[in-house]
């Protein structure tokens, strides 16, 4: 009985350790704009800070700071708990994605600011 406890709790554990990634030199991206952002490379990692006016469709959001707006795309996983407006304060933290349809920001953490 002890031992299937044991494994289990083990088995319980083991996604909580997916979780784990790097950080330091290169791991965060410095804070930049999204004029900037949309003339980056295909997967620069970007850290932005604006508002979020509107939901476009599903998953997909209309992202504005002082130097203009970008398309970004959220996950419902990655959304916040807690609930915001347009004139809420986001840092978005992603990568920049150029299409066939354009650039935008897929974005992996949302942070409301306080």
């Amino acid at each position: 009985m002890k031992k299937t406890l044991a494994i289990l709790s083990l088995a319980a554990m083991l996604p909580l350790a997916a979780q784990a990634e790097f950080v330091g030199a290169g791991s965060t991206p410095a804070l930049t704009t999204v004029a900037k952002a949309l003339q980056a490379e295909d997967d620069s990692l970007v850290l932005l800070e604006g508002n979020i006016l509107r939901q476009i469709d599903k998953k997909h959001y209309e992202f504005k700071d002082a130097t203009g707006s970008t398309r970004v795309e959220i996950d419902s996983k990655t959304m916040p708990l807690e609930k915001f407006t347009a004139q809420s304060r986001i840092r978005l933290q992603g990568k920049v994605d150029k299409g066939m349809s354009g650039s935008k920001i897929e974005v992996k953490q949302v942070e409301i600011l306080k």
